[in-house]
């Protein structure tokens, strides 16, 4: 009885709030909420365009900021009408300009996860306690007179996919469940019918912007799960590479790692929000 009379009450409520006339929000508060989106936003972006540069997008995003540095102008000269004016079209060009990015950030996530994915599946099952594989491996054996339980597929050194197998299970199940959030933001039916309409409003701006950006921002985890399982596959190069650079294993960082695949490099490094170009450069001083 209690409950019902707490969510009667919040009903009340609830239906006074919408009955009250919306107070209007003023040029100065619109302006000032536009100018922290956007800015936001095109931080989170300079990134992505040093990692991922093209002629096109370039001249896209120096687009953006011209429109922003115009907008920004009129807000510091606290002209906020006009500034909310131009802060409207710089959001419409955001929403296309991260549709662009949110779907090369879906492309390169999937490449990686399914870069991986055979040889992950392989050890999952061969790995196994069920499998004669396993069975071999885990025979003892007279090293001088039995045959070795090694074939042309694994030997030795894969011996760790007993403990690691698990890890790359998870990390496998992790990067898809990942990507395929990120591709049901992406698709959401709500920013298709958004992006139909003549006129948005501002919080269906910020809506659609936000939704991109999450999309990049798990692109990066589910990535990130890939780069790892590559890592675990080839742990037995790590003395290697560490002899190489003449590194300590706390300074293996993405751009030494040679067990990452070179075309990926540039994503793990981008995944911890730093510049493959900087990165790049710390590289070529070790050869």
């Amino acid at each position: 009885m209690k409950r019902a009379t707490i969510t009667l009450l919040s009903i009340c409520i609830f239906a006074t709030a919408f009955s009250q006339p919306a107070t209007p929000i003023s040029a100065s508060v619109k302006a000032n909420k536009d100018y922290r989106l956007t800015l936001g936003v095109l931080r989170k972006l300079s990134t992505v365009i040093a990692n991922f540069p093209d002629v096109d997008k370039n001249k896209n995003y120096d687009k953006i900021k011209s429109l922003f540095r115009s907008a920004g102008e009129d807000y510091y000269g606290r002209n906020f009408t006009e500034a909310v004016i131009k802060f409207t079209t710089l959001k419409k060009e955001l929403i296309a300009f991260l549709n662009i990015v949110a779907k090369q950030y879906l492309n390169r996530t999937k490449s990686i996860l399914d870069s991986t994915a055979k040889e992950s599946f392989d050890i999952i099952i061969d790995f196994g306690k069920e499998s004669s594989f396993s069975t071999y491996f885990h025979k003892p054996f007279d090293p001088l007179k039995d045959v070795k339980p090694y074939t042309k597929k694994y030997g030795p050194k894969d011996y760790h996919f007993f403990k690691d197998k698990t890890l790359i299970e998870t990390y496998l199940k992790e990067g898809y469940m990942m990507y395929h959030y990120s591709k049901n933001i992406y698709e959401d039916p709500e920013i298709a019918i958004l992006n139909t309409k003549k006129r948005m409003t501002p919080q269906n701006m910020k809506y659609i912007i936000e939704r991109y950006i999450f999309v990049i921002q798990f692109c990066r985890q589910a990535k990130q799960y890939g780069i790892e399982i590559h890592k675990i596959r080839k742990l037995h190069e790590i003395s290697d590479i560490l002899r190489k650079y003449n590194l300590s294993g706390a300074k293996l960082t993405p751009i030494f790692d040679d067990r990452i695949p070179e075309n990926f490099k540039v994503d793990a490094i981008d995944n911890l929000n730093l510049l493959y170009s900087i990165e790049k450069k710390r590289l070529d001083n070790y050869k």
